[in-house]
């Protein structure tokens, strides 16, 4: 039987960071209550699709699934289990925003199977969280995450993000020697992007921000920090402890097949990658005139990276990287006669190559994008 993941997108905040560009916004009780009334019966009308199948993942990520109200959660976990089938010991994750986590909706997570969580600390400074726009302190971080092992949650992740306004090397540092304090099984670290439709890229010209030198010093240290205290990097911005990888997300990177629903959610299934218009209202609609909601395939968008290019692409955020041998299974090509400057990289220090298989070192990985568009066939 076909093993697929499951994304649903939860678009609501409390309020948006100020550097966020996802499609996510504050709503009413009645509009989240509609949406999900909407997903439960999206769910039980594309079922059928997946009859053959079983998911061994489900991860709920918005926008602030959290700060649904616990009988909703559970109601769409019962459609979740109701018309899909699901495989024992799945991973079910659900991202959270400490400050929006109670008891209660702990509860309601394990009633319905949650066995991870993913926490958006971001920061432990209370000055750069609140420049950062989040709803909360560290104060409500440590609060959340205290009342998340008292209530046996046991695969925690916590966010982090450096390279911000005002911050250096040495504050990022310090921040992340206190995530590590609290011993979670996965972090999560990323460098801030300035996007241009965010409160960020309004007054990008006025931030203070670290340089690019800077940036490649915090990231080394970033991965060596971790890798000394036992989380092993196994993707561009992923570290976890011995068999604590995210489970979801190693699917999008070795190209599995997933299912998402909601707005501007991407799928891949049956050898296709398609979306959904990025517009509640849209969705909500359609459904409830008793139309599935219109998938829009890349094909339609233009879509141009080659099938053999998104699989190096891809493969390339892992620490694992390229085999040689599934390259050439796979595609019955030779992988340096399809990509000759992989050994210049090498030579260079930012590719390494063991046991028959092509990865980034971190230098690489923190290069990646450019490295990447020097080797593919954009």
């Amino acid at each position: 039987m076909r093993t697929l993941g499951l994304y649903i997108h939860i678009p609501f905040c409390q309020q948006k960071c100020n550097y966020c560009d996802f499609y996510s916004f504050s709503a009413t009780d009645k509009a989240k209550e509609d949406y999900i009334n909407a997903l439960c019966t999206h769910i039980e009308m594309e079922a059928d699709c997946y009859k053959d199948c079983e998911f061994d993942t489900v991860y709920i990520g918005g926008g602030t699934p959290s700060i649904l109200d616990p009988l909703l959660i559970e109601r769409l976990g019962l459609a979740i289990k109701k018309h899909l089938k699901l495989t024992q010991g799945a991973e079910f994750s659900i991202e959270i925003n400490p400050g929006t986590l109670t008891e209660e909706k702990l509860h309601s997570y394990k009633k319905i199977g949650v066995n991870r969580l993913s926490i958006g600390l971001q920061s432990t400074d209370d000055k750069l969280l609140f420049m950062l726009g989040r709803i909360h302190s560290l104060k409500d971080f440590e609060a959340s995450y205290y009342l998340a092992r008292k209530n046996g949650f046991d695969n925690i992740s916590l966010d982090l993000m450096y390279s911000l306004p005002n911050q250096t090397k040495e504050d990022f540092l310090r921040t992340l020697k206190k995530a590590i304090s609290y011993k979670p099984e996965h972090i999560s670290a990323y460098c801030l992007k300035i996007e241009e439709n965010t409160q960020f890229g309004k007054i990008k010209d006025i931030l203070v921000l670290p340089n690019e030198d800077e940036e490649y010093e915090t990231y080394l240290d970033l991965v060596d920090t971790l890798e000394k205290n036992g989380y092993s990097q196994y993707e561009i911005s992923n570290f976890s402890k011995e068999g604590r990888r995210s489970r979801h997300n190693m699917k999008y990177w070795l190209s599995n097949e997933y299912v998402a629903l909601g707005p501007s959610a991407h799928s891949f299934f049956n050898g296709k990658r398609y979306s959904y218009n990025p517009s509640v209202q849209e969705y909500v609609d359609s459904i409830q005139n008793g139309i599935a909601p219109k998938k829009q395939f890349e094909e339609e968008n233009r879509y141009s990276l080659s099938k053999i290019d998104e699989y190096v692409m891809l493969r390339m955020r892992l620490s694992d990287g390229v085999s040689c041998e599934e390259f050439k299974g796979l595609f019955g090509k030779n992988l340096l006669c399809e990509y000759p400057r992989l050994e210049e990289f090498v030579a260079q220090g930012y590719v390494s190559c063991k046991n028959g298989a092509y990865s980034f070192t971190p230098k690489g990985f923190f290069v990646s994008n450019y490295i990447l568009t020097e080797i593919l066939s954009f």
